[in-house]
């Protein structure tokens, strides 16, 4: 016994090292983005909590040498090798740097470069070679290292020391202190109106207005939904607050413009002041009973500050029916341990990240969604069938059609035949964002899997209309229809956010169907999805806050005329929150037809006419400078308003 905990001892130290300085380095890379919307003391509690789940995969590597050393060592004893444990360990810890430097210097130097499977094998071939010449050569070197690294055992060991406890507190001490400030959110609701309708807000994440055949589309992908519009009221021209679901959900809940609300990063800060100046808030203080069912988790009312607002919230763990192997498993244990208590407490497992990459690729594959509508939408009827208190506000925020694009049977291969794109693993592999025109007929092929994705939701959305017509519920209840943001497939960008606010990226679908509506009507106003909130307010007979700064569509709905005004959208994430002004990113501006897409780094702008080119094809900066100048006036006209807001918001709040 005492010989294996020694020789286990001489294997962990190194293996050790190694995985805290990775977590070292890591921990920098990350500090650079968790800066930009929230402090050092919120970070400190994700880097002990990352300490601890990495020195747990180090411990199992460590017992997963030891084993493979042992067998090594008992087959050199019977054939005269002289292989040792240590040479294994020296030949993996000289493996591991040479490949990590070959990797950094791919993603240095060649960082969009396509690598061809032929390339792959000989890169790796020549790692090995190269880590078994310098095993050779320090194969009698071991203990000298043993000693060297002995100091940064004793530093790391004490860090996970004091990770534990602060994991801990951080995670269970706090629990009493958050839930008495969740119950001070919002005031007593007033009394219930029995005369105003229920309302259910269902977004779909990333659907762009663009694939959708009720928006003229080739594709026959929303065929009840085209049908089901014909009673309501269709937006033709809603465009999204941004390209990605955490500002644009908190503008959708908010009624604020982006840069009012301060919501800039995937992970980032809380929108300012959500807790009271909200959509759920204020129908909330009005006698609404209000329920979320939020898949993205990116979207749940947690990450918005919004769940003081709830009477019911599922988290959205709950609605995965199967899990796409170990990725989703080891993300619904550790949000169900440490969600709303410690950022980025999925660190480990992010696909940036080695080890989400390494559960990735360990993982089941699979050809078909891990979190269908339906789940969320039978959440729903469940409530409805247990009579909560009228009226009601459920706001249902779903997966489907982001990617990974994985209909069931028979949709998948719907639109187009091709083997290719039909599985997780596949899918994983497709560009992000930036890809060569040389790619562009696979992205096609790729489009059709979203677009089969999205004629699944649309049968999902059919079942749960039908399920709400027999339970008699269509007669007081007020829908909308929308989504977050779009998605692209043209452009040389594929999937969202980054810097790109093309009209597949910012065009939302938006279809409001009132009560016993009978007549439809379309709507061809430019209108924003800040505008969604003071609709369900006026919708609602509740006046709408001065704080909002979206205005109601409900005169458009009546055949009256709103005076025009401009609508933005935009990108932030190169921007620090916290108080700090906007100096990076990109913003659009529409005006009647015309659209401006600014770069505020690079001062570069492109202007479209959307009748004449739908498809942004043609910019017309130069040849029609006085409507971009004017236009690129309105943006830094409203962009200094808002950074004067930022300071002087920053300076009552002491940054």
């Amino acid at each position: 016994m005492a010989k294996i905990l020694s020789s286990f001892w001489l294997i962990f130290r190194p293996i050790f090292v190694i995985f805290s300085l990775y977590l070292v380095g890591d921990a920098f890379y990350r500090w650079d983005g968790f800066s930009y919307y929230a402090t050092f003391s919120e970070f400190l509690p994700s880097v002990a909590l990352i300490t601890i789940l990495w020195n747990i995969v180090a411990l199992f590597a460590a017992v997963l040498v030891c084993l493979s050393g042992s067998l090594l060592e008992w087959i050199s004893d019977r054939t005269e090798c002289k292989i040792r444990t240590e040479h294994l360990l020296m030949f993996i810890c000289i493996f591991v740097c040479v490949g990590g430097g070959a990797w950094i210097g791919k993603r240095t130097i060649w960082e969009y470069a396509q690598t061809t499977v032929q390339m792959k094998l000989i890169v790796f071939m020549g790692v090995v070679s190269a880590a078994i010449f310098l095993t050779w050569l320090s194969r009698n070197k071991m203990s000298a290292l043993q000693e060297r690294i002995t100091p940064l055992v004793w530093l790391f060991g004490i860090w996970v020391l004091i990770s534990v406890p602060l994991v801990a507190w951080q995670t269970w001490g706090r629990q009493a202190d958050t839930a008495n400030a969740a119950s001070r959110e919002i005031s007593a609701p007033s009394g219930a109106d029995s005369s105003r309708p229920n309302i259910i807000l269902v977004i779909f994440d990333t659907l762009t207005a663009r694939d959708m055949s009720l928006y003229g589309y080739e594709r026959p992908t929303t065929p009840f939904i085209t049908e089901w519009a014909k009673t309501g009221s269709v937006f033709t021209r809603a465009q999204s607050a941004s390209n990605f679901t955490s500002p644009s959900t908190a503008s959708l809940i908010t009624g604020k413009r982006v840069w009012t609300h301060q919501t800039y990063h995937i992970d980032g800060s809380r929108p300012v002041k959500a807790d009271i100046e909200s959509l759920p808030a204020v129908l909330k203080n009005n006698g609404y009973f209000n329920m979320a069912f939020i898949v993205n988790d990116h979207a749940s009312v947690g990450k918005l500050g919004v769940s003081g607002s709830f009477d019911i919230a599922d988290p959205a763990v709950d609605f995965f029916t199967s899990r796409n192997g170990l990725h989703e498993t080891v993300w619904a244990f550790l949000s169900g341990l440490f969600d709303d208590k410690i950022r980025m407490y999925d660190w480990i497992i992010k696909r940036t990240a080695i080890m989400g990459r390494v559960i990735d690729e360990i993982s089941f594959d699979s050809g078909k969604t891990s979190v269908p509508p339906e789940k969320a939408f039978n959440s729903l009827l469940e409530v409805i069938d247990s009579k909560p208190s009228a009226p009601f506000f459920a706001w249902i925020q779903l997966y489907p059609p982001h990617d990974p694009y994985l209909p069931p049977d028979p949709y998948m291969g719907m639109f187009d035949s091709s083997s290719e794109w039909r599985t997780f693993k596949s899918q994983l592999k497709a560009p992000v964002r930036k890809f060569g025109q040389e790619k562009q007929a696979s992205i096609d092929i790729l489009r059709a899997r979203y677009d089969e994705f999205i004629r699944y939701c649309d049968k999902q959305f059919e079942d749960f209309i039908e399920q709400l017509k027999k339970r008699g519920k269509l007669k007081n209840t007020l829908i909308i229809f929308s989504s977050d943001h779009g998605e692209s497939f043209e452009h040389n960008y594929v999937r969202h956010a980054g810097p790109a606010l093309y009209e597949q990226l910012t065009h939302i679908p938006l279809v409001i169907k009132e009560p016993g509506q009978t007549e439809g009507r379309v709507i061809n106003d430019l209108v924003a999805q800040i505008d969604i909130a003071p609709t369900i307010l006026d919708l609602a007979d509740i006046p709408v806050p001065a704080w909002m700064e979206g205005r109601s569509l409900v005169p458009l709905m009546r055949g009256k005329k709103i005076p025009p005004r401009p609508v933005f959208s935009m990108n932030f994430q190169r921007n620090r929150s916290l108080g700090h002004q906007i100096i990076k990113g990109s913003i659009a501006v529409w005006e009647g037809d015309d659209k401006l897409i600014h770069y505020l780094e690079k001062d570069e702008s492109l202007l479209f006419n959307l009748k004449q080119d739908p498809d942004e094809l043609n910019n017309l900066f130069d040849k029609d400078p006085q409507t971009g100048q004017r236009l690129l006036g309105v943006i830094y006209d409203n962009l200094k308003k808002a950074n004067k807001k930022i300071r002087r918001s920053a300076y009552k709040s002491g940054f």
